[in-house]
């Protein structure tokens, strides 16, 4: 019959007793989900998180945009100046991957509209819209569009709110 050694024995616990440790590391915190505080704007809504599968329920005809550059979560929200009492919807999308954000950014600066340096590692804008990207995110911030929202957002402020939550992830 075959005998191990002991030391072979001590090698090959402490071996799994590594791995072991190494699965168990905890996840990267994320921001989004502790309701960061952010300069000059308040958290006004609950956030809310999309996945692959219940995406269709927010946005039916334009989630399929989304699928094919790697799209994982979407976490959105509102958000109101301070100053103005203006609200804002965030959306943050997950896209899995740097090149993920980047095609999608890609998709919708096509229309009318300019780059905008400064936030993240791109971004674009238009007369009621601001897209950026950083990392594995793109995002979108435009003006709340219910009867809540009394004062509409300036540009300046949707700028101003993406620069700011631009390096949160």
């Amino acid at each position: 019959m075959f005998r191990m050694r002991p030391s072979f024995l001590r090698w090959f616990s402490t071996l799994g007793l590594c791995l072991f440790v190494l699965s168990c590391a905890l996840p990267k915190p994320n921001p989004l989900l502790e309701g960061p505080k952010i300069e000059g704007f308040e958290q006004v809504s609950p956030l809310t998180v999309y996945n692959r599968i219940n995406l269709f329920d927010y946005m039916n005809g334009e989630a399929e945009a989304y699928l094919p550059f790697g799209f994982h979560l979407l976490y959105v929200s509102l958000y109101g100046s301070e100053k103005t009492d203006s609200r804002m919807v965030v959306e943050i999308y997950d896209m899995s991957t740097p090149e993920g954000a980047a095609g999608i950014l890609k998709e919708y600066s096509r229309e009318e509209g300019s780059s905008v340096p400064g936030i993240g590692t791109a971004a674009w804008a238009d007369k009621g819209l601001v897209l950026f990207t950083q990392g594995n995110h793109f995002a979108r911030i435009f003006p709340d569009s219910s009867p809540e929202n009394e004062v509409r957002p300036t540009m300046q402020e949707m700028l101003d709110l993406a620069r700011e939550l631009a390096p949160l992830f």
